[in-house]
């Protein structure tokens, strides 16, 4: 079947939206939004991370990152210190209570997942796991 670039394109947005749409549900509840959820994984997974780094790797500006993170660090899920290379600099990492928070938004998140992709066989998830990553290596290089 020769399906038109546009056409792939957009149904891959389609999934991607309906991925972050079960996302957004299975986090009602908990105490922070998908993009908060985002930056504490990331936080999580990086730390301890400069805010630079960070809004990078969110692929936000700096300023839309200090907005998501003084929001967490009010929750007490994340806290700054100083960084001891560049004392003008400050680090992120997890609070004991960010570490119980990100243990929830990571069960939400394995529920949306296991939802939306329940009825692919797991051939299936093989084949797509290795066309999603060939799309992610052509649109880096590109």
């Amino acid at each position: 079947m020769d399906i038109p670039e546009t056409e792939l394109a957009d149904l891959i947005l389609r999934v991607a939206r309906r991925l972050r749409r079960a996302n957004a549900i299975e986090l009602q509840g908990l105490p922070v939004n998908p993009h908060q959820a985002r930056a504490l994984r990331l936080v999580a997974r990086l730390e301890p991370v400069r805010m630079a780094d960070l809004a990078e790797h969110l692929h936000v500006a700096a300023r839309s990152a200090t907005d998501v993170v003084d929001s967490l660090v009010a929750g007490g899920w994340v806290a700054r210190s100083p960084d001891p290379a560049d004392g003008r600099a400050r680090l992120l990492s997890l609070t004991a209570s960010g570490e119980r928070l990100l243990s929830e938004v990571l069960d939400a998140r394995t529920r949306a997942a296991d939802g939306a992709l329940a009825g692919i066989s797991p051939e299936t998830r093989t084949h797509l796991a290795a066309a999603l990553e060939g799309v992610l290596e052509a649109t880096e290089a590109g």
